[in-house]
């Protein structure tokens, strides 16, 4: 845990994906061009996926329109070589239980699975496919954030921490708060950490977060409210579907699929 002091300042809920210039996240798939392969749902929709069946790594799956992809967060998969079939699962927190959807090629069909959903995709003829991908900017992935704490109190008031991925610093603290659905985010201006907990701060210290190892509380003037920890992990659809914070694309198949 760490501790952290920041400004309350009320502002609409939104999706902080990350830096908005695309070249700094630019992937060149030169390299593995000739490995890929296009799908499409025939409605604007495409996934490129490498044709081979190997390790899981960086660049094995692509998401886009089309003009734009993203590249996916895979985390698990597999395949057959006697028979083709194959699979392979993304990161994406709308998708119950397993925060995964979930590409798989089976009897000569592939198709992506999102939470209930399931979507058929036809391979782009080749010629087709050098064009769009010759054509279309690659991007790292979309999301560029994680949870971070969760809690909330006994009317149903959540407060809700998110930070930067690991991969990116770890930094950026956001502190959300409000009922389901109608949480706002609140401004930081500093940030303090130690080994025992987090305080979330205005700049008066009027309101306070406050995030220990074994209790939360939120405290507003001398007013001490107790507060329940809710884990992160095991409540991720509510976090992205269900708390309101999140309005963007998460730059996924489930996006549309």
């Amino acid at each position: 845990m760490r501790l952290a002091a920041l400004l309350l300042c009320a502002v609409p809920a939104t999706a902080l994906a990350g830096p908005k210039d695309k070249n700094a996240d630019r992937v060149d798939i030169s390299a593995i061009k000739a490995e890929l392969k296009v799908l499409s749902d025939g409605r604007g929709h495409f996934v490129v996926v490498k044709n081979a069946i190997g390790s899981v790594g960086d660049n094995e799956l692509f998401y886009g329109d089309g003009k734009t992809f993203h590249a996916q967060r895979v985390f698990g998969g597999g395949g057959d070589g006697s028979t083709g079939a194959r699979y392979m699962s993304f990161w994406d927190p709308r998708s119950r239980p397993r925060s995964a959807g979930d590409l798989e090629h089976k009897d000569g069909v592939w198709k992506v699975t999102c939470d209930k959903r399931e979507t058929v995709l036809a391979v782009i003829p080749r010629a087709d496919a050098i064009k769009l991908l010759d054509k279309a900017a690659f991007l790292r992935t979309k999301w560029k954030r994680q949870a971070y704490a969760l809690a909330r109190d006994e009317f149903g008031v959540y407060y809700y921490v998110d930070k930067l991925r690991d991969e990116l610093g770890g930094k950026g603290f956001e502190l959300y708060v409000g009922p389901r659905g109608t949480m706002t985010r609140q401004k930081m201006i500093n940030i303090v950490s130690d080994s025992m907990g987090d305080i979330f701060a205005t700049a008066k210290g009027d309101l306070r977060l406050i995030l220990d190892q074994k209790e939360a509380n939120w405290v507003k003037g001398k007013k001490r409210t107790p507060l329940t920890y809710v884990p992160p992990q095991d409540n991720a659809y509510m976090i992205y579907v269900e708390l309101g914070v999140y309005l963007d694309r998460l730059g996924t198949p489930c996006d549309d699929l």
